[in-house]
């Protein structure tokens, strides 16, 4: 009994304090807990920093991030197309609206929303990786080459765009230029076990045997899941 109390009063407090908040209080609590993972919890106070306040487009905004999280795309929708009607030169709607679009498989109106995100924001180079590499699913690697190199001129050490932008390469076999994005991946990133993967097969692959191995050796150590068996078919 006493802990049904306890649960009780805990619930009944925490419900006081998410009352108290302002809307932007709201929002940033809701922030915080998303960047912990905790989707569920960010939401209460999303949805409170909402009813506080209903044109606060940044909280519909992060609450249709909870929403993709969850995998509750029409929610998620709502909630991007609402912000874009309150701020429509707000980029960070378009952008996650490609990402769920993408989710979907609607390439094209992943692409649309994209060049939306490029124009009302072209120096941030997350928004090119991303694109870039819907491109490349899409069977378009020259724009999506075009776009990993716009996103290292704008972050020379974004790791993901070296990867991407060697593995396209790595694809035409062109090893040699493949290598050297590799190589620049894994000094932007010591920890990326698939980028060092791909650095060693494609060094074996261009006669670079001994290093190679040795990269896949670190693949490994970094428990990058096929990196064994390579080691196995290359190295043994």
């Amino acid at each position: 009994m006493k802990h049904l109390l306890l649960i009780l009063l805990s619930s009944l407090i925490f419900g006081l304090q998410s009352c108290s908040f302002s809307s932007e209080d709201k929002f940033e609590k809701g922030k915080t807990l998303m960047k912990e993972g905790k989707f569920r919890e960010a939401l209460t106070f999303l949805n409170g920093a909402i009813e506080s306040d209903n044109g606060n487009y940044e909280a519909l905004n992060a609450r249709g991030v909870v929403y993709y999280e969850l995998k509750e795309y029409q929610n998620a929708l709502l909630d991007y197309d609402q912000a874009l009607k309150l701020k429509p030169d707000y980029y960070r709607p378009y952008y996650n609206r490609a990402l769920l679009k993408v989710a979907q498989n609607d390439g094209d109106g992943a692409l649309k929303d994209y060049a939306e995100a490029v124009r009302l924001d072209p120096k941030n180079a997350e928004i090119f990786v991303n694109r870039g590499q819907l491109l490349a699913a899409l069977a378009q690697p020259d724009a999506a080459l075009r776009d990993f190199e716009q996103a290292t001129v704008l972050d020379s050490t974004n790791a993901l765009a070296w990867y991407n932008r060697g593995n396209v390469l790595f694809q035409r076999e062109e090893f040699k230029g493949a290598i050297e994005n590799f190589e620049k991946a894994v000094r932007s990133d010591a920890k990326f076990g698939k980028a060092f993967h791909a650095l060693g097969v494609a060094q074996i692959l261009e006669n670079q045997k001994e290093v190679g191995c040795l990269n896949l050796k670190q693949a490994e150590r970094l428990k990058y899941p096929a990196a064994k068996a390579s080691i196995e078919q290359y190295c043994k």
